[in-house]
């Protein structure tokens, strides 16, 4: 029999493992809902992202949380150098994304991805580092909450909140909107849409390095140049989940994972939690293929 204040316990771990999943996987929803493009490569940039906060604290002394705008900077950057170099060539003058051009990005990305993973493991070595980061615990009665993984939930939601207000409140943002319904509607609203889609794509990949760097506190000792195997599958369910291109779907498809995972551990094991957190797409594929959230 399971205790109430474990379940309790799980749920409460699961909902803040959630919102670092949320953020993880917020990159990729940005690239996929609005440019159309499916980044297969989007495990190993997390694990850039993760790598970039544990030499920002080996060399500058920066927190995670401390490191992440550092890496969204330098994700901005990269973003707009993938775009140029992989995307850029197939996409501009269309007005809807291809058959072909699915297969062309796709082989792209699963090529960058194989070439990424494989020059981490050269510069990096498979051996597993991590950050020392523990600022505290906050103490609900019997309930101990580590102070990192709320910081990092709370920054989490703040960074899926402010590309929502991005998106929805700015004229940038309706430009980018545009785009995501109707490549010549954002010529409409003034705007290029070659520079619309590599400003998406920079913005996604910004979210997805800064997720790396904040999913450090998750796993203190875990970070490899392999890590993007387990996180990219689990970005694609979050995003299936909730729905590609709908902002507030990765935080609903994060949460739902995370409990699930969590939640679920308390009655067997993290290998069988996992499957059964991956096991909910199924139903979700066939009765809600647009997503949990609505719109």
């Amino acid at each position: 029999m399971v205790a109430a204040d474990l379940v309790v316990r799980d749920l409460v771990f699961g909902l803040l493992l959630g919102c670092v999943f949320s953020v993880v996987a917020h990159g990729l929803n940005i690239i996929w809902g609005i440019v159309k493009v499916i980044n297969i490569a989007h495990g190993e940039f997390i694990m850039l992202g993760a790598y970039g906060a544990y030499f920002l604290n080996l060399f500058a002394g920066l927190t995670p949380l401390e490191a992440a705008p550092v890496d969204a900077a330098i994700g901005l950057l990269v973003g707009y150098a993938f775009y140029y170099t992989f995307l850029h060539r197939e996409l501009r003058d269309k007005e809807t994304i291809t058959l072909q051009s699915e297969m062309v990005t796709l082989a792209a990305t699963f090529g960058l991805s194989l070439f990424v993973s494989n020059l981490a493991i050269i510069l990096f070595t498979g051996n597993p580092v991590g950050i020392n980061y523990n600022p505290g615990t906050l103490q609900f009665g019997y309930l101990h909450v580590p102070l990192a993984a709320l910081y990092v939930a709370i920054l989490s939601v703040l960074i899926i909140t402010g590309t929502w207000l991005f998106l929805e409140r700015t004229f940038i943002g309706s430009a980018i909107r545009a785009y995501a319904q109707d490549v010549t509607a954002t010529e409409l609203v003034g705007a290029n849409p070659a520079k619309v889609a590599s400003l998406a794509t920079a913005l996604g990949f910004a979210v997805t390095m800064a997720g790396g760097a904040l999913l450090t506190v998750w796993i203190p000792v875990g970070i490899n140049p392999l890590m993007g195997a387990l996180y990219a599958p689990i970005s694609f369910v979050i995003v299936v989940l909730g729905g590609p291109g709908k902002m507030w779907g990765s935080l609903v498809g994060g949460l739902t994972l995370g409990v699930v995972i969590d939640v679920v551990q308390a009655f067997t094991t993290v290998e069988i939690a996992y499957a059964a957190a991956f096991l909910i797409l199924i139903p979700v594929l066939v009765f809600r293929p647009e997503g949990l959230l609505k719109r």
